[in-house]
């Protein structure tokens, strides 16, 4: 019994040797997503790992308040802890609006996750009138900081071999502080 019990051993690490790092990243995001069919809360990079994949579904994620929109109150960001990746949350259905004191909290998100579609000629119009507000006026930092954008966009059009550039982002239905 212990010689089959080593036997087995040895072939489970061979096995976990063989298991790429991607592999990992990927069952860990997707174990991360649904886990006995019951759904977990995601970070926002888990959010972006599988956005694609869950457009119009149900989602539930924590990030944290970057920005609630003055006005209305009907819209925040949330960022993720290195805040190099954000969505934009719509507030919907029995959802008034975002609290402005949420600001700097993490936040608890369900919410059905919507994609908008920005298509090459959009991307080329607003360039044209990027450049077209330039010559016009000293547009100077704003300029620069759109045409990244803009640049941005095009490279992960060219890298995912795409027509248009992917905006994710939640029809929010509710939300929870987190303290």
């Amino acid at each position: 019994m212990m010689k089959y019990l080593s036997l087995l051993a040895l072939c489970l690490s061979i096995m976990s040797c063989n298991f790429t790092q991607s592999d990992s990243k990927k069952q860990k995001t997707e174990s991360a997503v649904l886990t006995e069919g019951k759904s977990l809360t995601l970070n926002i990079e888990q959010v972006m790992a599988v956005a694609a994949d869950k457009v119009g579904e149900e989602i539930h994620f924590k990030g944290v308040v970057n920005h609630v929109c003055a006005h209305s109150g009907k819209r925040c960001i949330l960022k993720n802890a290195e805040g190099n990746l954000s969505i934009r949350v719509e507030a919907t259905g029995d959802l008034e609006g975002f609290n402005k004191e949420i600001a700097g909290n993490d936040l608890l998100v369900t919410g059905i996750l919507r994609e908008k579609r920005l298509a090459t000629s959009e991307i080329d119009e607003w360039e044209t009138d990027v450049k077209e507000k330039h010559k016009n006026e000293d547009a100077g930092k704003q300029c620069s900081s759109e045409m990244a954008n803009i640049k941005e966009m095009r490279d992960w059009m060219k890298a995912n071999n795409k027509d248009y550039y992917a905006i994710y982002y939640v029809d929010g239905t509710s939300y929870e502080v987190v303290e």
